[in-house]
């Protein structure tokens, strides 16, 4: 749009905004001049007290110039013209208050340099001076002058009737100028308890007006000599409200004044008209200039502190503005502004050490010379979101270096904004962060290997807190619990959900579990046999060992892993079982030969013996045949005996038809005879009946437990002990011969010892080996009862 049609625009709005304030000006002032003209009783012709028309007057051109003259100079015509005066003295007037009105305005304006919101004592002053007191000489003398050529006259002369028009016009420009000036301030009131302030304040002083004005009939004593009672409230107005509610203050003790000493009451009523009217214009101009000058002053003192807090937060800002220089230079990051068009404004030493570049090479420079060419849509997308006013925050990106060198960067970029909310710029903070990535890719490298070691071993693996929750598990881990995947477990408690339970099968409480030893101890703790719970619901045995996880010297968890021990312990069953038939069969197989040994061999010998023995008494003269046959039948009656003793060792007949005890007792005694040894058997508590497993397993420790003590002790003393208690029987065989180094004999322990253990762990019993060299050697066995039902039902 041109230049031309701008200003055929904009002359219709200003054209029209001329002619709307000046017929407001016009209207305002005709109200105020009838308003003026309505206390008849107490003016003179065309003169009165109060003339609040000319305070409207000068309170136009001051707020809008002196273009409004016009509609002053038609509203002061209009009401002189409605007032008992020649149409020539109505012209003088009008002249003269418009006059008046505009030397006022050009005084306050060109002397003062008059601000209308009256926020200085020098404004208040002013206003009192020349825009009341100065220009109303003007309007009073040409008012007067015009009145007196026209022979109307007022008062009692020419003098007195130019000092009421001085007097009122002046009075009205204190009365009503200050409040049409400052009136937008009392509408920005918006508390209620201002607001109530302020109503209760014009409720006191109108009732304080009427008891001194009014001369009420219920107060007997005239109170004339108080009129300026009313002074009080007109500072607490100025005080609390400013200019604006002393105006209005002001303006309510004035109006109620004049109305009542129209009406013949108050203390300016007893007076001549103008003795009157002088005194009531004095009264309100010492109001008006005590109430202003007030409101000014604290006024202007309100609004020197504002301007020394703003210094102050000026200062502030200054001193926060070098702090942020300082920082900004002193910084290891990147620091750089630009321009709205990507232009580098600013850069810092950090950005100089980043990119290799100097400020003096940077500034003026566009941003995007630091961007490689395939990184560029970057750029864009950080613009893109600073054009909606939003901060980009820790963007990772690529910026290129003065050697050509690629920085792995992490970007915070923000935008500029000025006091008026726009944007004029782009500030962008650079933290080299290639190290950083380099590490993590390393860490990323060492967790995919670490997760692909947990995924490829066949224990199952997990992690848990100080809670017990799980923080990570391996695939062998969910498999092992019947889980599809590691998020069904992740943040569950393990404890319970895989049920630690006790022997008796009940849920072990967490303080009994064994991996929070790991937590407690900060040690390491190894369980072989304990029972786990599937998802199914279905348990196996496991063995698992826990690792405190630490974090310094902080335990922060624990590293668990565990194995399915089902398997082993169904081979070791298998084993047990094989290696207790083969005993069984071994013990069948040396029963059927002992029988075979006393049954027929022992039978036909011991015939073979008594034939011998027949045949020596029928030849006795054969002395050389007898003598033969006497050692033959002496040969073969050892050999019965031996057969015997071997056949009683192989199988007890006593052990299976009188029991452990008895047989015992009776093998020691035919080992003394045989060995030359002194046997000391005893025996306590035995419960009856015993298990046959466990009697035949009991007698066959005491057999090579005596054998390898008649063999290796080097003494004739041996102690047998066998006795039971509640749940168990216990046997030991002692003697305080040579003995041996245990260390030793646990590495290499001949077949005896590996006979009697293998024997004892069938029955889930244990065995025992006590000997140190010189101080004797003890063998002691230990037994379950209840191990004889459960060998005799795995067996069947």
């Amino acid at each position: 749009m041109s230049q031309a049609a701008e200003n055929v625009t904009v002359a219709p709005r200003l054209v029209g905004k001329y002619f709307a304030q000046t017929i407001i000006v016009l209207a305002a002032y005709l109200i105020a001049g009838k308003l003026g003209q309505a206390t008849s009783n107490i003016r003179s012709s065309n003169l009165g007290p109060v003339w609040p028309a000319y305070g409207v007057a000068l309170a136009a051109i001051l707020l809008c110039g002196y273009r409004v003259w016009v509609g002053i100079a038609i509203a002061a015509f209009l009401v002189a013209s409605l007032s008992p005066v020649p149409p020539v003295a109505a012209v003088g007037q009008a002249a003269g208050a418009t006059l008046g009105a505009l030397v006022g305005a050009f005084l306050l304006g060109r002397i003062a340099k008059f601000r209308p919101s009256l926020s200085r004592l020098r404004d208040a002053l002013a206003l009192i001076v020349l825009g009341a007191l100065g220009s109303a000489i003007v309007s009073a003398t040409i008012g007067v002058s015009v009145l007196y050529a026209t022979h109307v006259q007022a008062y009692s002369g020419l003098s007195s009737a130019w000092l009421i028009y001085w007097l009122g016009d002046s009075t009205g420009v204190l009365l009503v100028a200050p409040l049409m000036m400052t009136a937008p301030d009392l509408l920005r009131i918006r508390r209620r308890a201002r607001i109530g302030e302020f109503a209760a304040l014009l409720l006191l002083l109108a009732a304080t007006c009427f008891i001194f004005f009014g001369d009420l009939t219920l107060i007997p004593v005239k109170l004339h000599v108080l009129a300026f009672a009313v002074l009080p409230f007109v500072m607490w107005a100025a005080i609390r409200f400013g200019v604006s509610g002393a105006a209005v203050s002001i303006l309510f003790v004035a109006t109620i004044a004049t109305v009542e000493t129209a009406l013949g009451s108050g203390p300016f009523a007893l007076n001549t008209p103008f003795t009157n009217a002088v005194l009531l214009d004095v009264f309100f101009a010492v109001l008006s200039v005590s109430g202003l000058t007030l409101a000014a002053v604290i006024a202007e003192r309100e609004q020197g502190e504002r301007e020394r807090e703003q210094l102050v937060r000026k200062q502030a800002a200054m001193e926060a503005r070098l702090r942020l220089a300082t920082i900004v230079e002193s910084s290891d990051d990147a620091i750089t502004g630009e321009d709205m068009k990507g232009i580098i404004t600013d850069w810092n030493k950090g950005a100089e050490q980043l990119y290799g570049y100097s400020a003096s090479e940077a500034i003026g420079k566009p941003v995007s010379f630091l961007t490689p060419a395939d990184r560029s849509d970057d750029s864009l997308e950080i613009m893109r979101k600073l054009k909606d006013r939003e901060a980009v925050r820790h963007y990772e990106t690529v910026r290129q270096k003065r050697d050509g060198t690629r920085l792995e960067v992490l970007l915070t970029v923000s935008p500029i904004i000025d006091s008026q909310g726009r944007m004029i710029g782009i500030s962008a903070i650079a933290r080299d962060i290639t190290e950083r990535k380099r590490a993590e890719e390393a860490l990323r490298e060492s967790e995919d290997k670490l997760r692909l070691l947990l995924d490829s071993t066949a224990e199952a693996i997990y992690g848990i807190d100080l809670e017990g929750c799980c923080t990570f598990c391996n695939s062998a881990c969910v498999r092992a619990l019947g889980y599809t995947c590691a998020d069904e477990l992740l943040g569950k408690n393990m404890h319970y959900l895989i049920h630690h339970t006790r022997a008796d099968g009940t849920l072990m409480p967490v303080e009994e579990c064994k991996i929070f030893r790991a937590f407690r101890a900060g040690e390491g703790t190894h369980i072989d046999d304990e029972v786990l719970w599937r998802r199914s619901g279905t348990s196996f045995p496991a063995e698992y060992w826990a690792y405190p996880q630490r974090k310094g010297p902080k335990v922060v968890g624990a590293v668990v892993a565990f194995i399915d021990i089902t398997e082993n312990k169904l081979a070791k069953a298998a084993l047990a079982s094989v290696s207790r038939r083969l005993i069984e069969a071994q013990e069948q197989e040396r029963t059927r030969i002992a029988r075979e040994l006393h049954d027929d061999i022992g039978q036909r010998l011991a015939l073979l013996a008594v034939e011998l023995e027949q045949l020596h008494k029928e030849l006795p003269s054969l002395l050389e045949v007898r003598s033969r046959m006497g050692e033959l039948w002496k040969q073969t009656s050892e050999i019965a005996t031996d057969i015997q003793t071997l056949s009683h060792e192989l199988h007890s007949s006593k052990l299976e038809y009188l029991g452990i005890e008895a047989a015992m007792r009776g093998f020691c005694r035919e080992f003394e005879e045989q060995q030359q040894v002194e046997i000391d058997f005893k025996t306590d508590d035995l419960p009856r009946p015993l298990a046959p497993n466990i009697s035949l397993c009991l007698f066959r420790v005491l057999q090579e437990a005596l054998h390898n003590s008649a063999k290796h002790s080097g003494v004739r003393h041996v102690e047998v002990r066998l006795w039971g208690t509640s749940d168990e029987i216990h046997l030991a065989v002692s003697d305080s011969g040579a003995g041996f180094d245990s260390d030793a004999a646990k590495e290499g322990r001949g077949l005896g010892l590996i006979s009697m253990e293998e024997r004892l762990k069938l029955l889930n019993g244990t065995f025992s080996v006590e000997s140190q060299p010189n101080r004797g050697t003890t063998i002691r066995a230990r037994v379950p009862l209840s191990s004889g039902t459960d060998a005799i039902r795995a067996a069947g």
